[in-house]
């Protein structure tokens, strides 16, 4: 038996998920689905700690989505969290990470149906 080889989607870490996931993409469609499941109340609970101002908590926020994120390749965001949990530690309130926290939350806005498209290709 000669396994179809899953190709992810160009805009996502195809390296990093075929070196995690090799060729079980029964492994991948359940991260995959975990994450889209759990992804818009992570992002609520975000939204509120940056709008709360307190930088610990946000940066408690973002930490656990950090590792989240490079499971279904978005790499480049988690290297964008982990800059914003740095920065945390030096700004006084969440307002001074505006720009960061933004520009990471609007990327990962636009990579949600990224993953969906992934998710469906996954099950087919």
């Amino acid at each position: 038996m000669n396994p179809e080889v899953f190709v992810f989607n160009s805009k996502l870490d195809g390296d990093f998920l075929r070196s995690i996931y090799e060729d079980d993409k029964e492994h991948a469609e359940m991260v995959f689905e975990k994450f889209l499941k759990t992804i818009r109340v992570q992002m609520n609970e975000i939204e509120e700690s940056y709008t709360g101002g307190d930088t610990e908590i946000f940066r408690r926020q973002i930490h656990k989505l950090k590792p989240v994120l490079s499971f279904v390749g978005l790499t480049g965001l988690t290297n964008k969290a982990a800059i914003i949990e740095d920065k945390c530690k030096e700004a006084a309130a969440t307002n001074y990470l505006k720009d960061l926290y933004i520009g990471f939350k609007n990327e990962l806005t636009e990579m949600i149906p990224v993953i969906e498209d992934d998710l469906i290709k996954l099950k087919a």
